[in-house]
């Protein structure tokens, strides 16, 4: 810049009134003003790429300076505790702002006034109780916020009023007992929303009122008793539905209405033992389904019928009861070609406890037709006490008797035996007749 070399060139007049100097010093000091001040200075130790500011790890306590242009400003990984009114007010172009794993406890309301601009906010992994109900509404354009890794105890019902084009809100590992309802109604942009890992007990039917566009909803490590589709009105968007590791014993549907694009749903490691039988007519397009590690016992033939349409299940570490009532299951499940658990075990009887479903359904013949359901089939060779014996699946026959009365050949034979059995004349042996 040609005015920085005044100083250099000027041959001051030894007989010039000191006036004129001053007045020459002037203009060049407000010369100088007009240089800005981020173009060609990055703050100390900060990291910058053109107007992105990368002050990360520095231990720093407090926002720099002097940031008027930055488009960008990450502090990550310092030891900021709060953000005060006005705080970020002279950074009115950025359009990211990342704040996360500091040790901010207080955000107070007028923290993020003038950053209209702002569309990425990140919070995460900080110790907030509590956020005031405008904070956020001096961000209209805000498209992804990450408030996870808090101690947020509860949302105030306005928290996200305004917030028209959020996509992405996370909200998981924090301490939420419940969601307020309509919170999220201005919120029509969400696409994905993650509640996962907090303390919530229940829901209202019009906590995710609004939320028309979402696709994936996370509700996974809560304390939820019940999983009831009708909390999930309108979102006719939804694609999958996260709720594992809750404490639900059923599932149902007060709601007559149908989720046309839902496609996965994983309730998996719940206490679920009773699903009503119209509840996945409601969902015709499902493809995956996790069921595993429930208290489900059997299941009735309706529900089997409404699942036509999957191509993932699984339903291992339930309580299968292996009597007539698996029979239904196990018929669906030798016709399934999708992908399911290798191995579903049978719960009771204690006979069959520990067993595949499957090969417990062929040894007991429990599915014949014109059988008798109440008895229970068992064997005793020479040598073991019924007491002693425990149910082994199919086990050679230790007399090997090469045919049978009619000169038929006895293969695969096996034993079944009741534990605590007195009675050993009551035993039977059964052999698979090949004739």
């Amino acid at each position: 810049m040609d005015f920085l070399l005044i100083g250099l060139y000027l041959k001051w007049p030894l007989r010039k009134p000191p006036g004129l100097i001053l007045l020459l010093w002037c203009s060049l000091g407000i010369m100088l003003k007009m240089v800005p001040s981020v173009e060609g200075v990055c703050p100390r130790l900060c990291r910058c790429d053109s107007k992105l500011l990368y002050c990360e790890g520095l231990n720093l306590t407090d926002v720099p300076r002097n940031l008027s242009s930055a488009l960008g400003l990450s502090m990550r990984e310092n030891n900021l505790t709060e953000l005060r009114e006005g705080h970020f007010a002279g950074l009115s172009q950025l359009t990211w702002l990342y704040l996360d794993h500091n040790n901010i406890d207080v955000v107070e309301e007028g923290t993020f006034d003038r950053l209209r601009r702002v569309k990425e906010l990140d919070l995460s992994t900080n110790h907030i109780e509590s956020l005031p109900n405008g904070t956020f509404r001096p961000l209209p354009n805000l498209r992804i916020l990450d408030l996870s890794y808090n101690r947020l105890q509860a949302l105030e019902p306005d928290l996200f009023h305004g917030l028209r084009k959020l996509t992405n809100l996370h909200l998981r590992y924090n301490a939420l007992k419940f969601v307020p309802v309509r919170i999220f109604q201005d919120c029509r942009s969400m696409q994905f929303l993650d509640l996962g890992y907090n303390q919530l007990q229940s829901l209202a039917r019009n906590s995710f009122a609004g939320l028309f566009k979402l696709t994936e909803l996370h509700l996974e490590h809560n304390e939820l008793v019940k999983v009831n589709l009708a909390h999930f009105p309108r979102l006719i968007s939804l694609r999958t539905l996260y709720m594992r590791n809750n404490r639900a014993t059923v599932v149902v549907s007060t709601l007559d209405w149908t989720w046309p694009f839902l496609e996965k749903i994983d309730l998996s490691a719940n206490e679920i033992a009773y699903i009503e039988p119209h509840v996945f007519e409601s969902v015709p397009n499902l493809k995956a389904l996790m069921l595993d590690a429930n208290r489900l016992t059997a299941v009735e033939q309706r529900i089997l019928d409404s699942w036509s349409s999957l191509g993932s299940i699984t339903l291992a570490g339930n309580e299968w009861e292996c009597s007539r009532n698996v029979c239904a299951l196990a018929q669906w499940l030798s016709a399934f070609r999708g992908q399911r658990d290798s191995q579903l075990l049978c719960s009771s009887p204690d006979v069959a406890q520990g067993e595949d479903v499957m090969d417990a359904v062929y040894a007991f013949q429990l599915c014949e037709d014109g059988g008798d359901q109440s008895t229970t089939t068992m064997s005793w060779y020479p040598g073991y006490t019924a007491k002693d014996q425990a149910w082994g699946g199919p086990t050679a026959n230790p007399y090997d008797p090469p045919a049978a009365e009619g000169g038929a050949v006895i293969t695969n034979s096996f034993t079944v035996t009741v534990a605590n059995l007195d009675d050993i004349e009551s035993t039977m042996q059964i052999h698979k007749v090949v004739t």
